[in-house]
């Protein structure tokens, strides 16, 4: 009898004690949440889901690495950045679907996430949780397809404890960065420890990002030597359509063609009418003397990709750009409205 009543009166000891806890616990993020630094917070959190999603690239950086005359192995490769927002109900916080690709190329898929962002009043910074997905294949390309996102669950992802990235904000721009020497996560490949930082930069135009590993004896695994960041301009979308002359002269019509301002492509094939056509966009920041920054619309003829035949350039605001070779007509709109202009495409109408 004893033995019973010393072991009820633990319980409820126990449990007085855990709701006490809670108790202090939820008193206690109250008073965070709504302190100054607490409603700062929450002001910068919005302004942050306001500037996150969208495209990034670093082409800029790529293209002025001969210019600058930036040793080989301080050069960085082409990266393609990726973030849209994602409704998932079964995760924390605001979501993301982040799919980012290397070397120009759509289908060199280098990683794949999801990214959870809240509000830590604790840290007094925002938290970014990651989740890494077990079968990465069955996400692609699921910021064109929202369906293949539908019904995940933590479950079907793997997470890092100490992983996580803080975000604070001050100067115009958010500054990102990890725990030191919290993040630890086993190589596959080599089967050794490898200890990750993260250093990051958001601002209304660009996300700078500088990751970096060395095992736990600090032998370098990756990053950039040079410890400089991957530079990465946001990308705005352009819709164009294009109207190549035909061999009679007329003009063909191709419509609703995408491109995105931080080196991206169109290109639209040979057909018996007309040669293979190529369109660049850039919007060129330079780097170094008194060039100003440009909007430029690059073009192309027959599958050189390395020497246009012409270019025309505006301000690197302007939401409308065009070219009129003769032998094509483009006009690309800023914005992914499809675009449907009036224009004479019979012979000799020179417009």
């Amino acid at each position: 009898m004893m033995k019973k009543f010393l072991l009820s009166s633990a319980v409820l000891l126990a449990a007085f004690v855990s709701a006490a806890v809670h108790a202090d616990n939820g008193e206690n993020f109250s008073i965070l949440e709504n302190s100054a630094n607490g409603k700062i917070l929450k002001r910068d959190f919005v302004r942050m889901m306001e500037w996150f999603p969208g495209r990034y690239d670093n082409q800029e950086q790529v293209y002025f690495n001969d210019n600058l005359d930036v040793p080989e192995a301080e050069r960085h490769s082409r990266i393609h950045h990726i973030f849209v927002p994602a409704d998932l109900p079964e995760f924390p916080g605001e979501t993301f679907y982040v799919e980012q690709y290397q070397n120009d190329d759509p289908n060199d898929v280098y990683r794949q996430r999801i990214y959870s962002f809240q509000p830590d009043f604790e840290e007094n910074a925002i938290r970014l949780t990651i989740y890494v997905p077990k079968d990465p294949d069955s996400l692609l390309g699921a910021y064109t397809d929202a369906s293949k996102l539908d019904g995940l669950t933590p479950s079907n992802f793997t997470t890092y404890g100490g992983c996580e990235v803080f975000w604070t904000y001050g100067n115009s721009h958010y500054h990102g960065y990890m725990k030191e020497g919290a993040c630890r996560i086993k190589s596959k490949r080599s089967g050794k420890t490898l200890i990750i930082t993260d250093d990051l930069q958001l601002s209304e135009d660009s996300i700078w990002i500088r990751d970096e590993a060395v095992d736990t004896d600090g032998h370098y695994v990756y990053g950039n030597k040079a410890r400089v960041h991957h530079k990465n301009n946001r990308a705005q979308i352009f819709n164009c359509w294009v109207a190549p002359q035909k061999k009679d002269g007329s003009y063909g019509f191709v419509n609703n063609l995408q491109i995105h301002d931080q080196g991206g492509w169109i290109r639209i094939p040979a057909t018996d009418d007309y040669n293979e056509i190529g369109l660049k966009m850039r919007n060129v920041i330079w780097p170094s003397g008194n060039n100003r920054p440009s909007r430029v619309l690059y073009a192309y003829r027959g599958g050189d990709e390395e020497t246009a035949v012409s270019y025309a350039w505006t301000s690197p605001n302007e939401p409308r750009l065009g070219i009129n070779l003769r032998w094509v007509q483009v006009s690309c709109t800023e914005g992914q409205s499809t675009i449907k202009p009036g224009i004479n495409l019979k012979t000799g109408s020179g417009n």
